[in-house]
């Protein structure tokens, strides 16, 4: 692998710098943002630097390669996580004239900006049928709806259970809910 001197590192990490400021500036990030982006570039470039060849070019070109096509898979990343996170823009018009940001209240959060249900009611209202159907659950059944209500990722498991007996609880548990009167939230 080609090793670089100071002499050989400090134009090309001007550069990543340069490049990764103008890719906030078109991405409309913050500033701060540049330096990770510097980094990923560099990163990038020395991952690639043993493949350079010194007869069919000078190294400032290569790493200027580089550094495009790396820029262009970072802008992509970046739009496509923006477009699965923040679907919407507290800017965005709503029919009437009025934007997103002007009909949500403080109190609903950020959860109503992406689209979660923000209806205060019903999240009483299923909190109350929940503790109405509590005594109709079993000892069984305890361990396993802890770990599903914490996320866990195999709840089977860290209640104690195989993944089969995990999912047929799972089924039994449902019918139980359905029985003590609790209807499917979604």
């Amino acid at each position: 692998m080609p090793s670089l001197t100071f002499a050989e590192f400090e134009p090309l990490h001007r550069m990543a710098v340069r490049m990764s400021r103008g890719l906030c500036r078109r991405l409309g990030l913050p500033a701060h943002d540049a330096e990770d982006f510097a980094q990923d570039l560099l990163t990038d470039l020395l991952a690639r630097l043993p493949s350079f060849n010194p007869e069919h070019g000078e190294l400032g070109a290569f790493a200027l390669t580089c550094f495009r096509h790396h820029a262009a898979l970072l802008a992509h990343r970046t739009q496509r996580h923006r477009a699965i996170h923040h679907p919407t823009s507290l800017d965005d018009p709503l029919p009437g004239g009025a934007t997103v940001g002007a009909v949500l209240s403080e109190a609903d959060g950020y959860g109503a900006w992406v689209g979660q249900p923000a209806d205060v009611f019903a999240a009483v209202e299923r909190r109350i049928d929940l503790e109405r159907a509590a005594p109709a659950l079993t000892a069984e059944y305890v361990p396993l709806c802890a770990a599903l209500a914490r996320g866990d990722r195999d709840p089977a498991r860290h209640a104690g259970l195989s993944r089969t007996t995990g999912f047929r609880r799972v089924r039994e548990l449902r019918l139980h809910l359905l029985a003590a009167g609790l209807t499917s939230a979604a």
